[in-house]
């Protein structure tokens, strides 16, 4: 097997309007640590495969295919042999573009910035193959990530965001799926020279947190395993299936929400990485990469949405956008004005799996409740398997159907929330049916 591995720096260069919260003015204010895309490439004679890491909220379908067919304009990978996803922080630019209007130009100079920064950087790094030896393995951690959906015992679901009782919760909605996983990538001396970390965790901790970008967790988890490994080492990272997974602990109403509690995740995540690592066995075989275009039907604008949009749009016209946590009800009125008048009625993305040995990834195109993840590694024929979130698309969250007679943040029809009640189903069945049976040979 032969790799290429590096990483390109995408920090914007100037002031930018931030991802993942609505915000008076959320427009960045400096820099905390930098924002990267990390590669890794795996040639095994047979097939190539590029695999990209973007340190953004998400990517959007038509962002992720203008990226993918640069790169293989300079590197001669196929396009459909590259995944590429963010990695969720909630403190680096809008890149997906839901919550604003008038940002447009802005993104749209800043992403085309970007996938020619991206391209250029994989040509160099295409050229740095090596022989190289996979590794993969497996550890549960159970301390760090929670179901943010909780129950109270009056039945009633709230999130563990909003205000409550600590007394009145009785549990969660669903599990956390525990497992981080690693591909690791190893030269011919010993030497260990990038890695691949999954984990399912929204970095969320900090959303915009003194306007600065940031990676979130991520940017610590990074700094240890340099530490532990060496300096020149790429890490990529790629979360699960976290549409209902964050690091709010309810028993904890003190948790932090600031650098220290990154550095505290990010630094726990590392020691449980090496402990990982270092347990990791050998992955041999050939590249057994399946990729998938499919498409999912828009859910169903009720004329009941219809009129609450009205009401809010008309009750909040003089009313401020701006919340830490959530989605103001004025900013969910004009993403579904918008959504009413979208040319298209579908939403289509690229699934896609790889196999080799031990090792799997299965990628999902948003924010994916964990149960869906769960029951693919299930259908996994693999040990070791993945599921990486937020891969070619953002199509926002994908809720279980009983979640939204639940009510709960994730279920509100938005750019957010917006396919249909089954979509989760449907993407499992579509998995199991176009990726692992073909991988099974069935």
């Amino acid at each position: 097997m032969k790799a290429a591995f590096g990483k390109i720096k995408v920090t914007p260069k100037n002031s930018i309007p931030m991802g993942g919260n609505v915000r008076i003015d959320n427009k960045s204010r400096g820099v905390h640590d930098d924002l990267f895309c990390n590669v890794l490439m795996l040639d095994d004679g047979k097939t190539e495969i590029c695999l990209m890491g973007f340190d953004f909220v998400g990517l959007k379908y038509s962002t992720c295919n203008d990226i993918k067919k640069r790169v293989s304009e300079k590197t001669g990978i196929s396009d459909s042999n590259m995944t590429a996803w963010g990695t969720h922080t909630h403190s680096g630019p809008d890149t997906c573009m839901r919550m604003y209007h008038g940002i447009e130009k802005i993104i749209d100079e800043y992403l085309d910035w970007v996938a020619e920064t991206v391209a250029n950087g994989c040509e160099r790094i295409h050229k740095s193959y090596e022989e190289v030896i996979l590794k993969a393995g497996k550890k549960e951690v159970f301390d760090l990530s929670f179901n943010r959906r909780l129950v109270k015992n009056n039945g009633d679901v709230v999130m563990n965001f909003e205000e409550f009782e600590i007394d009145d919760i009785v549990g969660t909605t669903g599990p956390i799926d525990p497992d981080l996983v690693i591909l690791s990538v190893w030269d011919t001396k010993g030497k260990m020279k990038a890695a691949f970390v999954n984990f399912t965790l929204h970095p969320a901790i900090l959303v915009g947190f003194e306007w600065l970008i940031s990676r979130d967790y991520i940017n610590e988890l990074d700094s240890f395993l340099l530490g532990a490994y060496g300096k020149d080492v790429i890490v990529l990272f790629a979360n699960g299936a976290e549409g209902n997974i964050n690091h709010l602990n309810f028993e904890d109403p003190n948790q932090w929400r600031d650098f220290r509690e990154t550095e505290r995740i990010g630094t726990k995540l590392g020691e449980y990485s090496k402990i990982c690592i270092d347990g990791s066995t050998a992955v041999e075989g050939k590249l057994n990469y399946i990729s998938k275009t499919v498409s999912f039907p828009y859910r169903i604008i009720t004329e009941e949405e219809k009129k609450w949009t009205d009401m809010v749009l008309e009750r909040d016209k003089d009313k401020i956008e701006d919340q830490f946590d959530g989605i103001p009800d004025k900013t969910y009125a004009k993403m579904i004005k918008g959504m009413l008048v979208r040319p298209d009625k579908e939403f289509t993305t690229v699934l896609q799996g790889l196999a080799i040995g031990n090792y799997a990834f299965f990628t999902f195109p948003g924010e994916v409740y964990v149960e869906f993840g769960l029951s693919v590694k299930e259908l996994s024929p693999c040990k070791n398997t993945m599921i990486i979130g937020l891969a070619n698309s953002q199509s926002g969250y994908i809720p279980k159907e009983e979640a939204f007679s639940q009510g709960g943040y994730e279920v509100k029809t938005a750019w957010s929330s917006q396919l249909e009640y089954n979509a989760g189903e449907r993407l499992v069945e579509m998995i199991n049916n176009n990726i692992i049976k073909p991988m099974k040979g069935e």
